[in-house]
């Protein structure tokens, strides 16, 4: 396209630039996640989101540290399913393989100080500790 005005190449000019500021700014994200560790190991978790991974039949990390107020979830990387239980407190139910306990957008939070004894319902010989502080 040719121009003979000397405006309307820089209306042009101007209107691209400003689209293209705009589609710039379209793939900025609000969205504040922690850095990967062994309680966000994907590096996708808000900052009160701590996840223990379940691994060859083991829960990590083991212990894990939690302020109140934090959540915790399960994410299982095995083949088989497994469970996190601390009777009369919280229970997981079964986590599938392969899955995540808050897939469906719950965890279980912790609102009082304490040292919480958890275990899988499944295996037996899978036990870990939830400490939790102020």
């Amino acid at each position: 396209m040719v121009f003979s005005d000397s405006s309307a190449t820089r209306s042009t000019v101007g209107a691209v630039i400003l689209l293209a500021l705009s589609a710039i700014g379209c793939g900025s994200s609000t969205t504040t996640t922690s850095p990967v560790s062994p309680t966000n190991p994907e590096g996708t978790n808000p900052p009160n989101l701590l996840t223990v991974t379940i691994k060859n039949g083991v829960y990590s990390p083991n212990p894990v540290m939690v302020k109140v107020g934090q959540t915790v979830n399960w994410l299982n990387s095995d083949m088989v399913a497994h469970s996190a239980t601390d009777s009369g407190v919280f229970d997981t139910g079964s986590i599938a393989p392969t899955s995540a306990h808050s897939d469906n957008g719950d965890g279980v939070t912790f609102n009082t100080v304490g040292t919480y004894n958890y275990h899988c319902t499944l295996h037996a010989n899978e036990t870990a500790t939830i400490i939790v502080t102020r």
